[in-house]
């Protein structure tokens, strides 16, 4: 029997497994799991993948594409499209199917194309030979036949020929079921990543974990909570010292990239400053360096977090269930390493969640333990 290479194809970061193996990569000095679903198109002519593509980001907005995810499937006249090219700093044209796709220097790209590539990565990185082995993609329970097909057609053009997909919150069950001798009845996986939110009510009393219910936002994630930082430091700049961060897409981009990093830091940090000189040199001596505290983001972001919650009150309500009716909650997603949400989610549920696995890593680690 082949080995299973496990996918978690992210919005932000990109993660396999083998086997429940997680694959760990170096860059430098630096050893991880995760590669960051993000390709930049230089000058140069090379094509960047991973954390030297996401380096260009704030030099190179244009034609450094991250979040494409958010786009797999979607038409061109979709709500989430429209939002998608309100939100973000690309040229995007439409294609000839009525898709979506990147336009940069380099030409135009689609969706499933930039996937393709982040897909590419991780073999390269680990010197995969895809025929080996058999893919399992996991993907979002709310994505339709499009979305999942052009998921399986990047698998395919990053050479996986033989792939399949499994839900994301089945993938993170599975991982509990099998590496944790879960034995839980009713579960919920809270999923909150870099560009979704999903929200997943299963069965596992018997056979395969099975989805009773599930709902979500594909607008709600970190990237959001980003985008809440950035207006927040920019008015404050812009009140203070007269200085507009916002005076075109690429600057405030640059300024979402410290945004972000600040709130990564505050995953362990109390206390951070954000570089405003980092994002404009030439902004007042007295502005480059803003305070932020973990309190004062979870006071910013409280409205994002608690629409997570009336989304699970949909679930719930769906399923015919209560809080108090689930047994366990699984954690899933990078922004669930945020302290103020597991609190958020401990408070809803009445009990803690589950978080033995790396909510950056469980899924790829289900997706793994899923024959082919």
């Amino acid at each position: 029997m082949k080995k299973t290479l496990g996918i978690d194809l992210g919005t932000t970061n990109t993660v396999g497994a083998i086997d429940g193996e997680v694959l760990q990569h170096t860059v430098g000095t630096e050893t991880g799991s995760a590669i960051a679903s993000v390709v930049a198109f230089p000058p140069s002519g090379a094509t960047l993948v991973g954390s030297a593509a996401r380096r260009r980001r704030a030099i190179d907005p244009k034609n450094t594409i991250f979040s494409a995810k958010r786009l797999m499937g979607q038409r061109w006249t979709s709500y989430n499209a429209g939002k998608f090219r309100k939100q973000y700093p690309f040229e995007l044209r439409e294609t000839a199917t009525n898709g979506c796709a990147f336009r940069t220097r380099a030409g135009t790209f689609t969706p499933t194309d930039i996937a393709s590539k982040v897909v590419g990565k991780l073999l390269g990185s680990h010197a995969i030979q895809p025929g080996q082995l058999g893919a399992v993609i996991a993907v979002p329970a709310a994505f339709d036949g499009a979305a999942r097909e052009a998921t399986l057609t990047a698998a395919r053009k990053a050479g996986l020929t033989d792939a399949a997909t499994i839900e994301e919150p089945v993938a993170t069950c599975l991982a509990y079921l099998t590496m944790r001798n879960a034995s839980h009845r009713r579960v919920v996986v809270y999923d909150l990543g870099g560009g979704t939110f999903d929200v997943a009510i299963l069965d596992c009393s018997s056979g395969p974990a099975r989805v009773i219910c599930h709902a979500g936002d594909p607008y709600l994630g970190g990237d959001d909570i980003d985008s809440q930082i950035t207006d927040w430091v920019a008015d404050r700049v812009l009140s203070e010292h007269g200085w507009d961060l916002r005076g075109n897409p690429e600057l405030r981009d640059r300024l979402s990239v410290q945004c972000e990093r600040a709130k990564i830091r505050l995953c362990i940090a109390s206390q951070t400053r954000i570089e405003i000189g980092q994002v404009e040199p030439g902004a007042p001596v007295a502005a480059h360096s803003v305070a932020f505290s973990r309190e004062h983001l979870a006071t910013l972001c409280s409205e994002l977090v608690g629409r997570t919650f009336l989304i699970c009150d949909q679930a719930l309500r769906d399923a015919g269930l209560q809080a108090s009716d689930i047994d366990a909650v699984y954690l899933a997603g990078g922004t669930t390493l945020l302290p103020m949400v597991r609190e958020g989610v401990a408070h809803y549920f009445g009990s803690l969640p589950r978080c033995e696995f790396d909510p950056m890593e469980v899924v790829a680690i289900g997706a793994s333990l899923m024959p082919t």
